[in-house]
């Protein structure tokens, strides 16, 4: 899987916090900080990208950094670039040489039912340092 072409990019001067959620492909360039919900869709966290959230997607793959919870349905691409702290719960993992992942992968979670989007106590349990919207 090679990193995917996006409709949507967050280019790498910009800051995101709060909930970003959407049905088509998005490509991390700068921050974010919250959640990320792409229902049937792929995340890209391109080599300066840094991402601190609970990530809800088809497919991750990550040349940069990922601070939280990724849950994937579909394959999670680490990266030779990738530095990935916290959980893991995806169907399929690949993890090339040169990557880190400090934390567990786990498949059998990868479709356990996820929180409504509205649930503020999920986001902020997974984040940290979120308040509830």
């Amino acid at each position: 899987m090679t990193p995917t072409e996006s409709k949507t990019v967050i280019g790498p001067l910009t800051k995101i916090r709060g909930e970003f959620s959407g049905t088509e492909n998005l490509t991390v360039d700068g921050e974010v900080d919250g959640v990320i919900r792409l229902e049937g869709a792929c995340l890209t966290v391109r080599a300066e990208g840094y991402v601190r959230a609970t990530v809800i997607a088809q497919d991750v793959i990550v040349l940069g950094r990922v601070d939280g919870e990724i849950r994937a349905s579909g394959l999670v691409q680490l990266r030779g670039t990738a530095v990935v702290q916290g959980e893991v719960y995806a169907a399929r993992l690949s993890i090339e040489d040169g990557a880190t992942l400090r934390g567990h992968a786990d498949p059998s979670k990868a479709s356990e039912p996820l929180p409504p989007s509205d649930d503020a106590s999920f986001r902020a349990s997974r984040v940290g340092d979120l308040s509830p919207a």
